[in-house]
């Protein structure tokens, strides 16, 4: 198969986005579930998800495709697994019998085309929580949060393709949960660290110096992760990076 990727992924909408009219010059869009197929050209493994849920998961050895029906929500979604003339695959997803239009099909190792960035950072007003988190105790009067802005960016297509936006605890959420998934496992030493906490008691946590610091480091975090192996099979990092939204 000559450089032929090892693994892809594959995503589609299950439900294309509707625009919704708000006023007579503004739309907003409703975002959608999505089902992602992870497909290795090497062992014949083969993961299905929606949204982020492991829906299948099997292995074939002698790989000449396969089809796989996934019940949701009183629907059946067909994923047939094709081989082609030329020792690759073609993916597709039906629901009764019209395929699904994909909105992305890439290699699924993030280092070869996609880069995590944290571009911008601003401060929202949030009710019923603090500044601990959403875990946090609650409040009754807003909160200050700093709210820093994720991007993904495609080397091949030469621009965003999907954004987000997180706080500070979401990133360390999300680097809990690569820990705990490699933690054990000799990629662990790849693991690149989030950005220090520090005490609100000391730092102004909304000053615009120390956002600016924090939404650097955060940058160079989510750089190094965008390279790490497997970070697209992270349970929970579709969403993070707003795939489910594009």
């Amino acid at each position: 198969m000559g450089n032929a990727p090892a693994t892809r992924l594959t995503i589609w909408p299950l439900h294309p986005p509707r625009d919704v009219s708000v006023n007579a010059s503004r739309r907003i869009s409703l975002s959608s579930d999505y089902l992602s197929l992870y497909h290795s050209h090497v062992d014949g493994t083969r993961r299905i998800l929606i949204n982020d849920q492991e829906m299948h998961t099997s292995k074939k050895g002698f790989d000449t495709g396969s089809v796989h029906n996934i019940e949701y929500n009183g629907a059946t979604y067909v994923v047939t697994i094709k081989a082609t003339m030329t020792g690759g695959f073609s993916y597709s997803c039906t629901l009764n019998s019209k395929a699904l239009k994909s909105h992305l099909e890439r290699p699924a190792v993030a280092q070869d085309d996609l880069v995590f960035r944290v571009s911008s950072v601003h401060v929202e007003d949030m009710m019923g929580t603090t500044n601990d988190g959403p875990g946090g105790p609650p409040s009754s009067k807003p909160q200050k949060v700093g709210m820093y802005s994720v991007e993904v960016f495609s080397k091949e297509a030469g621009q965003v393709v999907s954004n987000s936006e997180k706080r500070f605890s979401d990133f360390i959420a999300l680097y809990e949960t690569v820990n705990m998934m490699y933690g054990g496992s000799h990629l662990s030493k790849n693991i690149p660290p989030p950005p220090g906490k520090q005490l609100k008691m000391t730092t102004n946590h909304t000053s615009q110096k120390f956002l600016d610091g924090r939404k650097e480091k955060l940058d160079e975090f989510m750089k190094k992760l965008s390279t790490f192996p497997g970070i697209m099979g992270v349970p929970g990092i579709q969403g993070f990076c707003g795939f489910d939204s594009v």
